[in-house]
């Protein structure tokens, strides 16, 4: 749902025109900020888990002299997403708060990803922190599946361990 709310917001700033030359390489585009609400159903095996949540975004675009994006940045804050158990109503809280920052590879139309800020944080009353993936990383594409650096606490920075993770924590 999130690379749908980018590709609408490029459609947006770039489709209705931005100045030519050197103004545009000299100001940052801003936009949003936008939020989205969304919810939706996970199958953890023996049970299902209703995830719901809103998220705002903003945006900011930095171009080059030719008006190309050389970098863009994506400010994530979901203070309240809810995972619960529907079977035995067990429920956690994920809050997020970060910067994604797709920097263009030189030559390419490739970026890179760097994603700085806590992107999942589960605290659970008397046991503290269960889940975290807090710090800096930086993906090599925005695939997000090679890592080229990484610096803090990253307990899902593999994308294939969020459900596994997120559903043990509500079973």
């Amino acid at each position: 749902m999130k690379r749908s709310w980018l590709l609408v917001l490029l459609t947006v700033v770039f489709g209705l025109g931005l100045p030519a030359g050197t103004a545009a390489a000299a100001e940052p585009v801003h936009a949003g900020p936008f939020t989205g609400t969304g919810e939706f159903t996970v199958d953890c095996g023996t049970f299902t888990s209703t995830v719901s949540g809103t998220a705002s975004f903003r945006y900011t675009f930095f171009l080059d002299a030719n008006g190309e994006v050389i970098r863009y940045q994506e400010f994530i804050r979901a203070p309240h997403d809810l995972w619960v158990n529907d079977t035995t109503g067990r429920s956690i809280v994920i809050r997020a708060e970060f910067l994604q920052t797709y920097t263009r590879v030189p030559g390419t139309d490739e970026f890179t990803v760097t994603i700085t800020g806590f992107r999942y944080l589960v605290n659970e009353p008397g046991q503290g922190v269960i889940v975290q993936e807090v710090g800096r990383i930086v993906y090599a594409d925005p695939s997000e599946e090679t890592i080229l650096a990484a610096a803090g606490q990253h307990d899902l920075a593999d994308a294939a361990r969020i459900e596994p993770t997120f559903c043990a924590a509500v079973a």
